[in-house]
């Protein structure tokens, strides 16, 4: 928005002048639309019944074509009175209310302002043809007494006019026409022609007109030994009317029609005082000719040869419109091509043109037609769309002139295609009747049922085009991959990058793109949002389908996709080290094992994923081995790094692989190799041990025998359970093991479907959480719904510390995370929401929710039976149910009201950095500062009752795998901001509760969020529907579980109680993730903001 207060028209913006370069055209003819009294001719009543339709399409402006008093000998271009509305489409009062109607929808308004020439009924020529000669309304026109001057102007009409020069009896001279002899050019070289001109822009402008695309505008002024296009008077013409036009209306828009090169297109914006906006006529035929070609190169070399314009202009891409497609903008070899592909049947031609719509031109190839909106919605420029090609809509060339583009628009199967009720024969252009094209096979009510109709694609294109600005007023970059019938570009603005890739072919193709300079960034498909790998140093390769596109907005890199496991960068250089005996711990030894420590770890350690410091320095790192396996092949080690005022350990075995290859280019385990191995003549790699198979292997047969390595540093103690021996008994073989994934400080190892090893990256002396959760679980309380868990390996120093390096657990086959799952169906749901009014204007009720969103009560209940499960009976200390207490009590207030206070303060100090509907929700979280902080510490105020146990600490719907009908919960670390201490410690289980309240409203919310949803459902009603989804899921989930756990001793005895702690927890959670996304993912703050004044209104907290 500009700087000046807001003006509002409707709820358009008055204050916004460069409206323009955001807006999505639709292009129609008022009688061809609708029509409302069933005269068989549309009008301005009709059109206003159908601009429900026009704004849920996605477009922003209407375009009309003339609807002025015509002889209507071209469509209305030639006027008769340039100040009244032609009788048939209505009367004056009710232009008024169709541009209120668009207006109070957000809808502007483009007309048109045809300013060459006149219909030869217009009263001026009239008056003219009888005037005196050389009188001033004589010289309205351009009159001659021989049709030989101008001789260098070319026809633009060559299949109907022989001159532009034709003859009048009653004037007794010729007058000048660039089109049709029944259209007389205005003389601008008579001052009072523009004068009137002037008045006419007023007279529509004061009506609420918001943009006048000005006709043929290269011909306005004439000079002998010219070609009569593009004369520096008809500049100085234009220049006059866009001032007049400054002074008076700063937000409207004029839009030059200008069917020229594009160096001579450029000059009609001047500099910024002359056209706003142009039609980019050279291009649109080479898109089509691209296809043909199946090569870029037609699009690339035009865009190259188009100059850039002013900042403040835009050029008009379109695909086709009312007139043929022109190929006037093409050389004679290349509109020679264009004809044969395109209009085999010579009678589709007319002009220098095709007189065909977008469907048949693609033979209605969906691939096709896809393929061409997608370059119209991602070139520079403001798109424009012809009505009817939406749908898909064929047209008649056997009409006459261009009237084949022009029939009625096809709402549905009824008679005349739902445009009028009045006989066949009085409609004023028959409708499309063929078997492929017919209204009966091919019409907005039947796509509008079909989900996955031209219809509903479009809508959803231009949802997505108009969340992204990149896409109206970004710059472009093309890119040239060494496969030519790949088209692909950038389009960049403030900040944001979106990739474009079109296949031209009819055949599959991969292809290479060179984007290095966009190192780490994750390729996110926009139209469903699916992350794509993170983009490296190498080429990135795309495979696209016949025809097929992506568009891509280039995120930050915490937004790969969680199935990708990034591959570490190779070191640059290789130290050697040495060993006689092929040990690992000789080569460690002496003087290379420090060189190790020294020059290879501090650039190793910042390139793996599970290295937490990455952003430090390493001022120094120190290997411990802890013990040998496989004869020395194998060593168990850890690494002390010490950074600028902390210190970390990791967990870092090494294994040697023997054979040159290993060192090879496209070695598999060459990103994981430290070292060069020498043993003699015989050469290997050190590598990190995670990743060679034969260690998990030992490791986990080490478990099975419960060995006991001891070392310097202590030993390391291989512990298996029962249930190992059972597993591994009812296996016929175990598979090669190989990881699975790379999380943020673990790494896990499958064995086939039978078990997984889970190597712990960050060590931290004590307990690990996970493993001393997990075991009691399976072995104390039969926990069912978790990995069993089936042994460890633990580095225990000669005082007695233990720290757990790895864990097995048993194999759960699963169809992913929660959240995965239930965002993925959530945005499958609203994607098949029929969110569009019907033809009779009434939204049906929406169906219930199918599995997996059903979710709530199963998860509630699974819920409860986990607490219950921590809180069995037991002598262990670590798990044995305490009482709360009010100190207890006190203590969580404290911390959730620092927690809550800190957010308070870090929100206002961001808040001027928001966007505008952040910053908004912002203001009413900080306005509710005081009823925030007084619901935080509400249960302070109460008896305390139930019990504290150990707990999940993090639980949230990723923490959930859905396994067919049912659901395993896993991860027990706990939070990786906590200490292990704060870990392990015993507190309310209504906090897992609290947290899973937040993931719910979390899924429900990004699937909707633009900057980093999972889907982007442009329809009305999506938000809606997601909301349901969220409090239908909450409530089941919250039945099920008060349900489930009553009676368990950790569960409050007193409703009010447990509601006032539940609630101060999910407060607690909320204020974090405002905290933890204004420090990572501010574009994200919005969706806790609203979580937070979703809690604020909620009457549960009030009770």
């Amino acid at each position: 928005m500009t700087s000046r207060s807001k003006r509002m028209d409707g709820i358009i913006d008055r204050s916004v002048a460069d409206w323009y370069k955001d807006a999505v055209i639709y292009q129609l003819h008022v009688k061809a639309f609708q029509d409302s009294n069933n005269d068989g001719m549309g009008d301005f009543g009709g059109l206003m019944q159908r601009l429900d339709y026009v704004q849920e399409l996605g477009a922003t402006a209407i375009w009309l074509l003339p609807f002025y008093p015509s002889p209507l000998r071209d469509d209305g271009y030639d006027i008769a009175d340039y100040k009244a509305i032609h009788p048939s489409y209505g009367k004056m009062a009710d232009f008024r209310g169709f541009v209120a109607e668009a207006h109070r929808r957000g809808l502007r308004v483009i007309t048109e302002l045809v300013i060459n020439h006149t219909s030869d009924q217009h009263p001026w020529f009239q008056k003219a043809r009888h005037a005196k000669p050389g009188s001033a309304a004589r010289d309205f026109y351009v009159w001659s007494d021989s049709d030989q001057k101008f001789p260098e102007t070319r026809i633009i009409f060559t299949d109907t006019e022989k001159s532009n020069w034709s003859w009048d009896p009653v004037a007794g001279a010729y007058f000048w026409h660039r089109f049709y002899s029944h259209q007389p050019d205005l003389n601008f070289d008579n001052p009072r022609v523009l004068a009137e001109v002037l008045k006419v822009m007023h007279f529509w402008l004061d009506m609420g007109v918001d943009g006048l695309r000005l006709d043929a505008i290269p011909y306005l002024v004439e000079r002998e030994g010219t070609n009569n296009e593009n004369l520096p008077e008809t500049h100085d013409v234009l220049k006059k009317i866009r001032a007049e036009l400054d002074r008076h209306y700063p937000d409207r828009m004029l839009l030059a029609e200008a069917n020229q090169w594009p160096e001579d297109t450029r000059p009609y914006f001047g500099d910024n005082d002359e056209c706003h906006m142009g039609f980019n006529f050279p291009l649109m035929p080479r898109m089509y000719m691209a296809v043909a070609q199946e090569d870029r190169h037609p699009i690339t070399d035009i865009i190259r040869q188009t100059p850039d314009i002013p900042e403040d202009c835009q050029w008009g891409i379109f695909l086709r419109n009312h007139d043929e497609l022109t190929l006037e903008m093409v050389t004679d070899q290349e509109r020679d091509y264009l004809w044969n592909v395109y209009a085999g049947d010579t009678r589709a031609r007319i002009n220098l043109g095709i007189r065909r719509r977008l469907a048949p031109l693609m033979q209605n190839d969906r691939r096709k037609i896809e393929l061409l909106n997608s370059f119209l919605m991602s070139f520079p420029g403001t798109p424009i769309m012809y009505y009817g090609d939406e749908i898909g809509m064929g047209d008649n060339y056997y009409l006459g002139d261009r009237d084949g583009v022009r029939t009625p628009m096809q709402w549905s199967s009824d008679r005349n295609a739902g445009f009028s009720r009045a006989n066949p024969q009085q409609l004023f252009l028959p409708v499309i009747q063929d078997p492929l094209y017919g209204y009966q096979a091919i019409n907005v009510e039947g796509q509008n049922a079909d989900t996955s109709s031209l219809l509903n694609w479009m809508r959803r294109m231009i949802a997505v085009r108009k969340q992204h600005h990149a896409l109206g007023r970004g710059t472009m970059t093309l890119l040239y991959p060494s496969n030519r019938k790949v088209l692909a570009y950038l389009r960049e603005h403030e900040g944001e990058t979106i990739l474009c890739v079109g296949n031209l072919s009819r055949a599959a193709q991969a292809v290479e793109l060179d984007l290095s300079e966009k190192r780490g960034q994750v390729p996110i498909e926009m139209m469903g949002n699916s992350a794509f790998p993170p983009i490296g140093d190498l080429p990135y390769l795309i495979t696209l389908p016949a025809y097929g596109f992506y568009w891509f907005v280039l995120s930050d890199a915490d937004q790969a996709p969680a199935w990708h496991t990034p591959i570490p960068e190779v070191l640059p250089d290789f130290i050697t080290l040495t060993t006689r005996d092929g040990r690992i711990s000789t080569a460690l030894s002496g003087r290379e094992g420090r060189q190790l420590e020294k020059d290879v770890l501090p650039k190793f350690l910042p390139l793996q994923r599970w290295f937490a410091a990455k952003d430090s320095t390493i001022r120094s790192a120190t290997v411990t081995q802890l013990a040998e396996l496989d004869d020395g092949r194998h060593t168990l080690a850890c690494v002390d790094v010490e950074l600028d005022g902390d210190k970390q350990r990791y967990f870092l075995p090494f294994s040697a692989v023997w054979g040159e290859e290993t060192l090879s280019f496209g070695a598999p385990t060459l990103a994981y190799t430290l070292a060069k191995l020498r043993r003699g003549p015989k050469i290997g790699a050190l590598i990190d041990g995670a990743f060679e198979a034969t260690l998990p292997e030992a490791l986990l047969a080490a478990i099975r025998r419960g060995d006991v390595l001891e070392g310097e540093a202590g030993s390391v103690v291989f512990r298996g359970n029962d249930l190992l021996a059972e597993t591994l008994d009812g296996a016929e073989a175990l598979d090669t093991p190989h990881p699975i994934g790379v999380e943020q400080s673990n790494v896990s190892i499958m064995f086939g479907d039978t078990l997984i090893l889970k190597f712990y990256r960050r060590l931290r002396a004590g307990l690990q959480p996970e493993v001393e959760v997990a075991q009691f679980l399976t072995e104390t309380a039969g926990f069912a719904n978790t990995p069993t868990f089936l042994g460890s390996v633990e580095h225990r120093t000669a005082d007695g510390e233990a720290t757990v390096l790895a864990a097995a657990f048993g194999f759960v086959r699963n169809q992913g995370d929660a959240w995965e799952v239930l965002t993925s169906a959530l945005a499958r749901d609203l994607d098949e929401l029929d969110g569009f009014v019907g033809e009779d204007g009434v939204r049906e009720e929406q169906p219930s929710f199918g599995y997996p969103l059903i979710i709530g009560e199963l998860l509630g209940r699974r819920t409860a039976e986990l607490h219950r499960a921590l809180a069995a009976e037991t002598d262990d200390p670590a798990f044995a149910v305490e009482p709360i207490t009010a100190r207890d009590v006190k203590a969580w207030t404290k911390e959730a009201a620092d927690d809550v206070a800190a957010m308070l303060k870090s929100l206002a100090a961001a808040r001027d950095r928001l966007d505008d509907e952040a910053r908004a929700t912002a203001d009413a979280v900080l306005g509710a500062k005081d009823d925030l902080l007084a619901r935080t510490r509400a249960a302070a105020g109460l008896t305390p009752s139930g019990g504290r146990s150990r707990i999940h600490g993090d639980y949230h719907l990723g923490q959930v795998l859905m396994v067919q009908t049912d659901v395993m919960i896993i991860d027990f670390e706990g939070e990786p901001r906590r200490s292990l201490e704060q870990r392990r410690a015993k507190t309310s289980p209504l906090r897992d509760v609290a947290g899973m309240l937040r993931s719910i409203d979390y899924a429900a919310a990004a699937v909707l969020d633009p900057h980093g949803g999972v889907a982007q459902p442009g329809h009305e009603g999506a938000a809606d529907r997601a909301a349901q989804w969220r409090d239908q899921t909450t409530r089941q989930f919250l039945e099920a579980y008060e349900a489930a756990i009553a009676g368990s001793p950790t569960h409050p005895d007193d409703p009010a109680f447990a509601r006032a702690l539940r609630d101060m927890f999910v407060l607690q959670k909320a204020a974090y993730e405002v905290s933890y996304e204004l420090s990572n993912r501010p574009d994200w703050v919005g969706i806790p903001l609203r979580g937070l004044i979703s809690l604020i209104g909620n009457e549960e907290v009030d009770e």
